[in-house]
């Protein structure tokens, strides 16, 4: 039997129609309906009076920025900057995160600060522990010429754009026959389709700039045919601009289902059932009513021409291959709009902008100055200055990214690294490379390369929509999906294993079944990407991922019931808070805040190792690659830093006071593991040096660190003495020593910071582990 989850008179097509109507404001907004069963649509009429934002009405000259006040200097200069990229000019509507120092500006503050010149919009993006603003997005609209690099400053005394969004006029104008959607082929070839089609869910809007989202299911458009159920699902993000006739369609393919071991009785909902890993014989983007669909970036991503499919544009994505279970896919087209009869200055304008935005995207970057001054960019502030060469630097960091092209294609890698466990940490850190970089080299369009590596998150097998983690189920994700090997919950998962009534649609996946992607194992957990790539850009997918990666990290650090209910090992336990305060930041969800502390309070505080000199948050259990006689217990002393980074940043974004507690401690940690004045082959003397491995206890027999320092290896130091993993210490020793109140701690933190830090090298202000040092620690 042919069972339809998305409506009850499917198989259909699906028209978007421009309303003059909307329950989301009073001007015109994009709802959609159900056209009937067939391909045809209903067409409607729209507003085509202004809504371009320039005198001439957006009806005429499809929009434009409209210039505002000079307004008057700020006590801190809050400045950014923009590079045109693209060989030819352009208007566009630029959207620029701003920092904003702590203690200084309250929401309500934004309403009267603007970019000086230029007509703005504010969204609100990040808070500081008391409420006030963090970090801003501002929207304006500007034209740049060729090459172009434009700076521009936040300034106060006049009035930020208020209300409610205006759709652009050639939009409306033209809008009323727009269909987009998606078509997937199964094993057997049988084609699906999933459009856009009622008013969306509204997920941000400014006067300036809206972005919705859809959430559809593909379903066999060829009666009695195919799986008998819905075969993927589509998620659109679509964002309008007041001044530019554009919509930006973020398409994401997906196997997301959530799944449920107990459907309740008449529930017909198609999320709650699971469909595993399937074949895609083939997977177009569909469009018609619009005058051009741009697709972004289409040699990296493998995108297809354009062509005919019944009657619609279409371009292909993917063919003879498989989605995984949790495994999504984000693709990006710009779609066109013009009236008639344009002028053909006018026509001209906004098909090179358009062309710019698929081609030559452009990123706005507050200046380095203004991210100091503010300490707002990842939880803890920086990055300090770079070397003298920062702007070359960043430069030829993007150029050797941009010319490896191995890292491209459907399922390419963009430079990030596949298997999250490699060793040195690669995908965590205090403030990502990428960001810390650009701010640096002071060099905007190396955040391409941040947007490119966030959006690989959409391929990692994570993906369970609407995912809600309740903090005494029984439900352990260990491995980005429910872990079988368990008793709880498994989201439908063991039933689809141990009963599979759709094996003859997974015939594509190899032995890279996850197309060589994994979910974060416990103690290489991170949101870095994500989040500095909201922090740029306030994508609403971003903040979707954030979102649903919160509920899954409380599904890996479980409160009861399973193993991670004790004390996980220091850098799971570090960079799972890092990951916690992050998410708050974006979400404000106070109850994934509140089931932060809960681990702290209830497991941390309770468990770690007080009474013991080294004040260790936990011991690790006997392991041969320590080189010490089993059975044993020892502690790794650079896990620490994980745990400094992770604990202070979440103390700086929850305001608990226990978080700094704990971070106290790893003082102790450091002095305990520290050595001074030994000589060990091949270092020869040692006048300062930082254990790597310390050993605990033997045979269930507290002994001392140096207990085994004349075996044959002698002191482990791992790398150096003071170098190598040791330096994940260095930033946040100095940290410590700013955020505390205990002048012991401060002195000792400096102390033993300044020893692994040294003299700052070129290379070291380059470095991950140095470059969120305070500043006043980089002079």
């Amino acid at each position: 039997m042919n069972h339809n989850f998305c409506k009850p008179n499917a198989p259909g097509f699906f028209l978007i129609l421009v309303s003059a109507f909307s329950n989301f404001s009073c001007s015109p907004q994009l709802t959609l309906t159900v056209a009937g069963s067939g391909p045809g649509g209903n067409s409607v009429g729209g507003d085509t009076s202004s809504g371009g934002g320039t005198s001439s009405g957006g009806g005429t000259s499809g929009g434009g920025g409209t210039s505002g006040g000079v307004g008057n200097p700020l006590t801190i200069r809050l400045d950014f900057k923009v590079t045109n990229t693209s060989p030819t000019a352009r208007t566009q509507t630029i959207s620029a995160s701003v920092p904003f120092p702590e203690g200084g500006y309250l929401p309500a503050d934004l309403d009267n600060l603007i970019v000086s010149g230029h007509e703005t919009s504010w969204l609100p993006m990040q808070f500081w522990a008391d409420g006030r603003v963090k970090l801003a997005q501002a929207q304006f609209t500007d034209d740049l010429e060729p090459g172009e690099t434009k700076s521009y400053v936040v300034a106060s005394g006049e009035n930020a754009r208020k209300g409610a969004f205006t759709r652009n006029g050639w939009v409306v104008a033209t809008g009323g026959n727009l269909e987009f959607g998606a078509e997937v082929r199964d094993t057997f070839d049988v084609p699906y389709r999933a459009f856009a089609t009622g008013p969306g869910e509204v997920l941000q809007s400014t006067p300036l700039v809206q972005t919705k989202r859809w959430r559809t299911y593909h379903t066999s458009i060829l009666p009695g045919t195919g799986i008998g159920r819905d075969y993927l699902t589509s998620t659109y993000y679509v964002t309008e601009y007041r001044d530019m006739p554009f919509m930006v369609v973020d398409w994401i393919l997906g196997n997301d289902y959530l799944g449920a071991d107990q459907i309740p009785v008449g529930n017909a909902d198609p999320n709650l059932r699971a469909l595993g890993s399937v074949d895609v014989r083939s997977a177009k983007f569909l469009y018609r009513g619009a005058n051009e669909a741009l697709p972004y970036r289409p040699l990296t991503e493998n995108i297809g021409e354009r062509h005919l499919n019944d009657g619609y544009q279409a371009f292909q994505v993917m063919q003879n291959d498989w989605l995984a279970d949790g495994q999504t896919r984000r693709y990006r087209f710009v779609l066109r709009f013009e009236p008639a009869n344009p002028t053909i200055s006018e026509q001209a304008r906004w098909q090179r902008s358009a062309n710019a935005m698929v081609d030559h995207p452009l990123f706005a970057l507050a200046t380095s100055n203004a991210w100091l001054q503010t300490k707002a960019a990842g939880l803890l502030g920086g990055p300090i200055p770079g070397p003298a060469d920062a702007p070359a630097r960043a430069r030829q960091e993007l150029d050797s990214w941009v010319g490896n092209t191995t890292w491209y294609g459907t399922w390419g890698s963009r430079g990030d690294v596949l298997p999250t466990a490699t060793t040195g940490t690669p995908r965590n850190h205090p403030l990502s490379p990428e960001l810390a970089h650009a701010i640096q080299g002071e060099f905007p369009p190396l955040l391409l390369k941040l947007e490119q590596m966030a959006w690989t998150q959409a391929m990692r097998p994570f993906h369970l929509w609407q995912l809600e983690v309740g903090a005494e189920q029984r439900i352990l994700l260990y491995e980005g999906l429910p872990y079988l090997a368990v008793q709880g919950e498994t989201l439908g998962r063991r039933r689809l294993r141990d009963q599979d009534p759709y094996r003859p649609y997974r015939t594509l996946g190899s032995s890279l079944p996850t197309h060589g992607y994994n979910a974060y194992d416990s103690e290489h957990w991170t949101t870095d990407l994500l989040f500095d790539y909201w922090t740029i850009s306030g994508d609403a997918w971003a903040k979707e991922e954030l979102r649903q990666l919160g509920q899954n990290l409380k599904g890996l650090l479980r409160l009861e019931y399973y193993a991670t209910a004790n004390v996980w090992p220091v850098r799971a336990e570090g960079w799972g808070m890092h990951s916690f305060a992050q998410i708050y930041q974006v979400t404000r969800d106070q109850t994934l805040k509140a089931y932060a502390m809960r681990r702290v309070t209830e497991i941390i505080e309770v468990q770690r190792k007080k009474t013991h000199p080294s004040r260790a948050l936990m011991f690790m259990s006997s392991y041969g690659g320590t080189g010490y006689p089993l059975d044993h217990e020892f502690i790794y002393s650079y896990q620490y830093g994980s745990l400094l980074y992770g604990y202070l940043g979440a103390y700086k974004a929850f305001g608990e006071p226990l978080l700094l507690a704990i971070a106290e401690d790893a003082v102790e940690t450091v002095q305990y593991s520290w050595v001074t004045n030994i000589t060990q082959a091949p270092y020869g003397f040692i006048p300062q040096g930082l254990r790597y491995m310390i050993p605990i206890s033997h045979n269930g027999t507290p002994i001392p660190a140096n207990y085994w320092d004349n075996l044959p290896g002698g002191i482990r130091f791992g790398d150096s003495p003071l170098g190598g993993s040791h330096s994940m210490l260095i930033g946040g020793l100095h940290h410590l020593a700013d955020f505390t109140s205990d002048n012991s701690i401060r002195t000792r933190a400096r102390y033993y910071g300044g020893i692994l830090r040294g003299e700052l090298s070129a290379s070291d202000r380059w470095n991950k582990w140095y470059y969120c040092l305070p500043p006043a620690y980089a002079q």
